[in-house]
């Protein structure tokens, strides 16, 4: 797997999420629930400091807190 490429504002917001296993699924389980089958955020449930990660498909979501991201 890679990591993923986000922006600078993406790396700032998933930087401020607490890292540990239980709130990584959480976060995971939240983010995906925005989102409908087809991929189209359909509604968050972010606080204005971390919407700007609505921009992040669910598996890129996942793949940012299991593998890793880099910024663009």
């Amino acid at each position: 797997m890679y990591k993923v490429k986000v922006s600078k504002e993406i790396a700032d917001a998933l930087d401020k999420m607490p890292i540990d296993n239980w709130n990584k699924q959480f976060n995971l389980i939240s983010h995906c629930k925005g989102f409908s089958g087809n991929g189209i955020c359909m509604s968050t449930n972010y606080k204005d400091e971390f919407k700007i990660l609505n921009e992040l498909q669910p598996l890129d979501f996942a793949r940012c807190l299991i593998v890793g991201y880099e910024v663009t």
